[in-house]
């Protein structure tokens, strides 16, 4: 990992912003900082809706807005989850992003059923048209496609197998990102997707396909305003800060921006100690916004999940030490914790 200037101006995760430095970026507007939330904390916890008004600019429903969620059958729509987290965002004037639009995962029997694409199309495009006009001006940006590229990209097979790419090929993107344009031209359209961070030739391979699906839009002049890096960092593993910046900065060349989407950390082969744990989760959060903010600045940090009270982590990647996880900026008492002090930081930077 390679030190840059934006890495020494952010300093490690737990450093100050000198009095100089904080009336010199007192005039800038900051980058935005948002969480996800999922209903069942929203409703039960009356101190995270505290921590989400208090802190938060951007709101994203966490699953409400996954087809699984809106979809209890082919007929139908259920918005009354989303609607709650949504009306909430609007009541504390916060900006609302929508997850998302098409995703292969997260989806109901029936659709899953789907085995033509004449109905896979027309499936789709009724899903984008309906919730996306239902939202049309109140949620401002959208993940209109989710994790579409491979796990593990070829030049010849880079796209990830599910039933929407079975039933319409590459052309999926196209279709979503087509009808998300048409429905509601005022949101700002994303693709989003995960592993953009490490110093491998798959992860390079992926940042590659990222940046093909980018042109290949673009020449069909079909709008495509941000990529979406998830940032599911992995503690154990280095970053590469140069192929961050590198991607990001070309990015900015095509003219489209970056969001950070799904910012934590995966923490369960660190060290046990908590305040060992949290130091050096607040770094590795340093590290990867400086390369991002090097490369260019982005439209919102966003994490996944506010507090350590509730992060998939804790079930996807158990510590064999029987230890929770400490993967978000906000400890189970709602403190914050070095990987807070690292996002206000970065924040900060022009």
């Amino acid at each position: 990992m390679t030190l840059t200037r934006r890495m020494f101006a952010l300093g490690t995760a737990s450093t100050l912003l000198t009095a100089e430095a904080a009336a010199q970026v007192a005039a800038r507007a900051l980058i935005p900082f948002g969480s996800a939330v999922m209903i069942s904390d929203f409703r039960s916890d009356a101190a995270l809706r505290d921590q989400l008004a208090r802190l938060c600019d951007v709101i994203v429903p966490m699953n409400e807005l996954k087809w699984q969620s809106l979809r209890p059958n082919a007929e139908s729509f259920s918005f009354k989850d989303a609607d709650e987290i949504i009306q909430f965002a609007r009541r504390n004037r916060k900006a609302i992003h929508g997850h998302t639009l098409l995703w292969g995962d997260f989806l109901p029997d029936w659709a899953r059923q789907i085995n033509s694409a004449r109905e896979a199309e027309r499936v789709l495009v009724t899903h984008i048209e309906t919730v996306a006009a239902k939202y049309a001006g109140v949620v401002s940006s959208w993940d209109v496609v989710n994790e579409v590229i491979a796990h593990e990209p070829t030049a010849d097979k880079p796209f990830r197998d599910s039933v929407w790419f079975r039933q319409l090929g590459p052309r999926l993107v196209d279709l979503a990102f087509q009808t998300a344009a048409r429905v509601d031209p005022s949101a700002r359209l994303v693709l989003n997707d995960y592993d953009f961070e490490n110093p491998d030739e798959r992860t390079a391979e992926r940042r590659r396909q990222a940046l093909r699906l980018v042109r290949h839009l673009q020449d069909r002049k079909i709008p495509v305003h941000e990529v979406g890096l998830q940032a599911h960092l992995y503690g154990e593993k280095p970053l590469d800060a140069r192929g961050i910046t590198a991607f990001c900065r070309e990015l900015g060349r095509l003219g489209v921006g970056v969001r950070v989407t799904e910012l934590d950390v995966i923490d369960w082969k660190m060290p046990g100690p908590a305040a060992q744990r949290d130091k050096l989760i607040g770094e590795l959060t340093t590290a990867f916004l400086a390369a991002v903010i090097e490369g260019q600045r982005p439209q919102a940090i966003i994490t996944w999940g506010l507090s350590d009270r509730s992060s998939w982590i804790h079930d996807v990647f158990k510590r064999q030490d029987g230890l929770r996880a400490r993967p978000l900026p906000l400890d189970e008492a709602y403190r914050p914790k070095p990987m807070m002090a690292a996002i206000e930081a970065a924040r900060r930077l022009p």
